[in-house]
């Protein structure tokens, strides 16, 4: 509601009424010792309290609208979340009690367990402190909340910037899945942060959550999603096993319903509050692009009308070019991610070129004139090879986006089927043709099982276009649309199956065959993918002219290269 009240001001003011009877209703049952939100006996609803673990979802709302309406209509806003805190704690839901060195998991999760280690409500609780903050200003709770995003990336985070959520925290083993739902929730709670604290990494997380991880979960087209998607994924159909917390073998399908439909109906909401936050507002006259994405915006700042057009291929590139309309003078900021290099640098309104460099809250501020101007930013990057915590393995990454073996593969598909079992098939009247369930398997000589020599990496441009108002190809996540792929010195590693997904990572590797040339592309473009992988030191290879053979070999037998 407070969205639409944002995308519609002609409506606002019923909105906002309609906003404040439901508040006044929610008020007056809570008062009532706390009805429809505590259970009493004789009640029959919310028996796993995911209500009571969510006081924080209808706060997001309710501050929003304390900001925005008169005195007269605030003190039934106030008490109403001072109850629905109050509520929490009484029921055993309060979230500082559990993002707590100690308390909080730091391992998997073993049946049975509260629902406070269920992934969907860490990814709304990493919020719980930081909105009481809000309303009481005790920095405690702003301390906390650091501390919790960094448990919770520490102990359970993905390499696609997402966390285990195959239902409960999962641990860092790339085999247990994560939600889509959980990278829908995580890009919102971080944005959130990010827009309340200012800590650079509650942004980068964001972003690498909406490049990595929301588009790994979706097929290109948008018209089929998976339930839990594996930062190592060597195949998408049902598993022998069951490497999952409370996920059925049939949950990194391709499909409509691969698992309960929550993430069917939730993925969608994901991009579109990016884009709503991409600009922020700094003081009375200043305006940030935080998430780097082309995006327009025409706002009032002070005593200013001001428009703004981000042309960008990013996270596909690092040049963003500006165009500005305004009727006064006022500032603008860059974010700077925390990956970007000294060669960083600006073209400025006056056409004078200058080094971007980072200051102590990570923006860099251009003074921009009344006037139509413009402004061009390239991001300085480059090949970053992370090692994964506690864990033997290591990810790849270019900017924001995360490399993964790309993994060439073949395609079976059924009609969707109902999430129960995923046995029974929809009824085909109630669909549409575009909706499959569609499993994945490795091509034949498909090769997952590896290693690579992280000291022996290239940059293979398909298409470098440097103009940023160019279109890149649609989808962009297609295999083989994005324009830059690693080549990567690459051997065939042993490596076990266990309850039907790649195990782990070898923490002792035993090569086997001859080096070769493995081919890493933007992890969302590869359904099939290795994206934490053993390290190895290996004879220097010729990289360019090895894959070039290689490619050469594969079109002349009419397939698609694989390495």
């Amino acid at each position: 509601m407070a969205a639409h009240a944002q995308a519609d001001p002609g409506r606002r003011d019923e909105i906002i009424e309609s906003m404040l009877r439901f508040t006044r209703l929610a008020h007056n049952m809570i008062q009532n010792n706390y009805q429809g939100y505590l259970s009493h006996e004789g009640d029959r609803f919310d028996p796993l309290k995911f209500g009571l673990a969510r006081a924080h979802e209808l706060s997001t709302t309710l501050q929003w609208l304390y900001e925005n309406v008169d005195d007269e209509n605030q003190s039934v806003i106030w008490d109403t979340m001072d109850l629905m805190w109050t509520g929490a704690e009484i029921g055993g839901r309060d979230w500082s009690k559990f993002f707590v060195p100690g308390t909080f998991p730091t391992s998997a999760s073993v049946k049975p367990q509260p629902n406070f280690q269920h992934g969907i409500n860490v990814a709304q609780g990493l919020r719980y402190m930081a909105q009481k903050y809000r309303m009481n200003h005790d920095e405690k709770l702003a301390h906390q909340t650091r501390e919790a995003v960094d448990m919770a990336f520490r102990y359970h985070g993905t390499a696609s910037g997402s966390i285990t959520s195959d239902e409960f925290l999962g641990g860092p083993s790339p085999e247990r899945g994560t939600e889509l739902c959980m990278a829908v929730e995580l890009m919102f709670s971080l944005s959130w942060l990010h827009r309340l604290f200012g800590d650079n990494d509650y942004a980068d997380l964001s972003e690498q959550a909406a490049f990595n991880a929301l588009p790994g979960g979706i097929s290109p087209d948008w018209w089929t999603h998976q339930y839990v998607t594996q930062s190592n994924q060597p195949w998408a159909k049902r598993l022998d096993g069951r490497p999952f917390y409370d996920v059925s073998p049939y949950g990194n399908v391709f499909g409509l319903e691969p698992d309960y439909p929550c993430c069917l109906v939730n993925h969608h909401q994901g991009l579109p509050k990016l884009v709503c936050s991409a600009f922020v507002r700094k003081g009375s006259n200043g305006l940030i692009h935080r998430f780097l994405i082309p995006a327009e915006i025409s706002v009032e700042l002070d005593e200013c009308h001001v428009s703004v057009t981000a042309d960008t291929h990013y996270p596909f590139d690092q040049i963003i070019s500006y165009k500005f309309t305004a009727t006064k003078g006022f500032d603008f900021y860059i974010r700077l991610p925390s990956w970007v290099t000294a060669s960083s640098r600006a073209i400025l309104p006056d056409g004078r070129a200058t080094p971007l460099v980072r200051d102590n809250s990570d923006v860099f501020h251009f003074a921009i004139p009344a006037g139509s101007s413009q402004l061009m930013v390239t991001l300085g990057t480059e090949i970053r090879v992370v090692e994964r915590p506690l864990s033997s393995a290591v990810s790849i990454y270019w900017g924001s986006l995360l490399y993964a073996l790309d993994i060439a593969f073949s395609e079976t598909s059924t009609v969707p089927t109902h999430w129960k079992k995923n046995v029974d098939p929809l009824p085909t009247d109630q669909t549409y043709p575009q909706l499959r369930d569609r499993m994945l398997v490795p091509e034949e000589g498909a090769e997952w099982r590896v290693a690579i020599d992280p000291s022996q990496i290239s940059i293979r441009w398909a298409n470098q276009d440097t103009d940023p108002a160019s279109p890149l190809p649609s989808p962009i996540y297609e295999r083989g649309a994005p324009p830059m792929v690693l080549l990567i010195a690459a051997i065939r590693v042993a490596w076990p199956v266990v309850n039907g997904a790649a195990h782990g990572v070898p923490t002792e590797v035993t090569t086997e065959g001859e080096p070769f040339v493995a081919k890493f592309v933007p992890f969302a473009s590869a359904p099939l993918h290795m994206a934490e992988v053993p390290t190895v030191s290996l004879p220097k290879m010729d990289l360019a002219g090895w894959f070039a053979q290689q490619r050469l070999a594969y079109l002349a037998r009419g397939r698609y290269s694989s390495v």
